[in-house]
């Protein structure tokens, strides 16, 4: 039977509207973005991931389990500032960590540089450095940029603080009574007293579209500018039955990685809602368009951050590359090649239909 996305779609979005409350309008935006390059198509569709996964590399789903960041791609990686203020750059989107058989992130984040324009590396190159760090690096917290040079040469200099508070202040006003009193409470808190924030609707993501996106955003009494972004999560994609695919949720994940990795301060999980800051120094590095001696400092730089989150558990990493040592080295590389090509296909689906 031929995979049908448009329906799959529909399917999954019925089953989180059984969940969580949606915003009609930017899921509209969000099918008119999957429409749009085969990466945005990825990243908006983990849903199909798992579910082809499933149907076409299912011997990946056998090997040991690690703590998975699951929705993995080349543009899920930044910077932020911890508690203490340093910069740090890494895994920066943490919405769908579960507990599943290691290669899922490494295959996703392969592929996604397989499906990206302009990336000077070819797949099996990706696959190399990827796999060759992942099996090397030890665990820590999240790169200090400050001792990154390699990765502060490419970060985008930040724009005028004022004219990105500005734009978020600029969006459509939103009535924050659609936040739950806690979620209200922690974004309160987490700015200094003085603080006079409005609330606004923001769209953002394209994997996330469709769920309420709420940003409060102002000066305190010293003239300094805040913004708080909240987000109503929902169930994990994986737990959607038609996934047909191996992760588990595990409740003790986000904790613990978010503490390894030294994650973004003020940040955090209040009754459902993702908590974090927004400023104009928190950017990413695009691998597209960079030259193939950067390119493959990023590559490297991004299996660390893999590391630093399978790592939590280093048994199971442990277990992992013990695995991984006695595989094929081409294992990879024929999965990113199976799975872009039916993500390819699933894409010109979507677009000839919606």
């Amino acid at each position: 039977m031929t995979f049908d996305v448009v329906a799959f779609t529909a399917a999954y979005e019925a089953w989180l509207g059984a969940h969580i409350p949606l915003v009609p309008d930017d899921l509209r935006a969000k099918h008119e973005e999957l429409a749009g390059p085969v990466v945005r198509f990825l990243r908006g569709t983990y849903y199909v991931w798992l579910r082809r996964v499933a149907d076409l590399v299912p011997h990946l789903l056998d090997r040991p389990p690690v703590p998975l960041v699951g929705d993995l791609h080349i543009e899920n990686f930044g910077t932020w500032r911890d508690r203490h203020g340093v910069r740090r750059w890494g895994v920066n989107d943490l919405d769908e960590l579960t507990r599943g058989a290691y290669p899922l992130d490494l295959l996703r984040l392969a592929t996604s540089a397989a499906l990206a324009p302009d990336v000077a590396l070819s797949t099996g190159e990706v696959c190399r450095l990827l796999l060759d760090h992942w099996r090397r690096a030890g665990p820590g917290p999240a790169l200090d940029m400050a001792g990154a040079r390699h990765l502060r040469a490419l970060v985008p200099v930040p724009g005028q603080p004022h004219r990105y508070f500005t734009a978020l202040r600029d969006l459509p006003a939103a009535d924050p009574a659609a936040v739950p009193a806690a979620v209200r409470a922690a974004v309160a808190a987490s700015a200094p007293s003085s603080w006079r924030a409005g609330w606004h609707a923001r769209r953002a993501g394209t994997g996330s579209l469709g769920r309420p996106r709420l940003v409060a955003v102002g000066q305190d009494a010293d003239g300094d500018w805040h913004a708080r972004e909240v987000k109503l999560l929902g169930p994990a994609t994986a737990t959607w039955p038609p996934a047909r695919v191996g992760p588990v949720v595990d409740d003790t994940l986000y904790p613990a990685v978010t503490a390894a990795l030294s994650a973004p301060y003020p940040g955090g999980r209040v009754d459902g809602w993702q908590l974090r800051r927004l400023a104009p120094d928190v950017v990413r590095v695009e691998l597209s368009g960079l030259a193939a001696r950067d390119a493959e400092r990023v590559v490297r730089s991004m299996a660390q951050a893999v590391v630093d989150v399978h790592g939590v558990d280093r048994a199971a990493l442990a277990a992992a590359r013990a695995d991984a040592a006695g595989r094929d080295g081409d294992w990879l590389a024929d999965a990113v090649e199976t799975m872009a090509a039916d993500t390819r296909a699933c894409h010109r689906a979507w677009r000839q239909r919606v």
